[in-house]
């Protein structure tokens, strides 16, 4: 086998050539072109995980805004329905204080209602047991009457007290008393009243005798400072005092 060496070294010469031109003119600007696609890739990659950051970020910022919200929203239903237990508890109470009020009032109207007929009711019955007293009286003779009075009187005198007796004895023998009947008295009742007072105050009296319808029945003397009362007038006048304080004391 016969070798050219010549023609060997020639397309030897002409590989080194084309190795020369295809790197000085292409191997070198396409691996510049490569790395400037991998760098741009890179680039693109490092904007796209800058960009899935961002993202994840705002989905954080998302879930914690609506966590947030959440909160929020509970906290401002928990603030309304206390601010509602208080307007309720406050309307109730004020319901309540009202309800208090009324009935009170509605007790004080009862309570004067209820005072004014029993007054009306005690005067009532004061004129009725009056013109009662005056009718049963109007069947008596006027001299009983006043001598079932008198009869009593010595009884009286003896059992006042030292200090008013003591005033009687006194006003007996200086300004002297009146003596008041319902009906005026004739000589012999005076003469009798007038022994019977002197009696039990062991005195003699100035006496001055006087009548007065209103008594309806029975008898009193008047000092400046004592009166001895024993007539119908004042024993109705206690009765319907005693019936209206029982009356008070069973009423609710």
């Amino acid at each position: 086998m016969h070798i050219d060496w010549w023609t060997l070294a020639l397309q030897t010469i002409n590989v080194l050539i084309l190795v020369w031109i295809l790197a000085r003119f292409f191997y070198r600007p396409v691996a510049d072109m490569i790395e400037e696609r991998r760098a741009a890739a890179a680039k693109v990659l490092t904007d796209a995980s800058a960009l899935k950051a961002s993202v994840d970020a705002d989905k954080a910022a998302v879930a914690a805004a609506r966590a947030g919200i959440a909160a929020e929203r509970d906290r401002l239903l928990a603030e309304a329905r206390k601010q509602t237990e208080i307007e309720r508890d406050t309307v109730l109470h004020k319901a309540a204080e009202a309800m208090a009020k009324l009935r009170t009032e509605n007790e004080a109207v009862l309570k004067h209602e209820r005072e004014t007929m029993e007054q009306a009711m005690v005067a009532r019955a004061s004129a009725l047991g009056v013109e009662i007293a005056q009718k049963l009286l109007e069947r008596l003779p006027r001299s009983l009457a006043a001598t079932t009075f008198l009869g009593a009187l010595p009884d009286q005198l003896a059992t006042l007290p030292p200090k008013s007796r003591d005033l009687l004895v006194t006003s007996a023998g200086t300004t002297g008393l009146d003596v008041v009947t319902a009906a005026p008295l004739d000589e012999p009742q005076q003469g009798e009243c007038r022994k019977l007072i002197e009696g039990a105050l062991q005195t003699k009296a100035k006496l001055t005798f006087r009548s007065d319808p209103a008594l309806i029945a029975g008898i009193e003397i008047r000092s400046e400072t004592v009166i001895l009362k024993n007539n119908w007038r004042d024993d109705l006048s206690h009765i319907l005092q005693q019936l209206g304080r029982d009356d008070g004391q069973h009423l609710p």
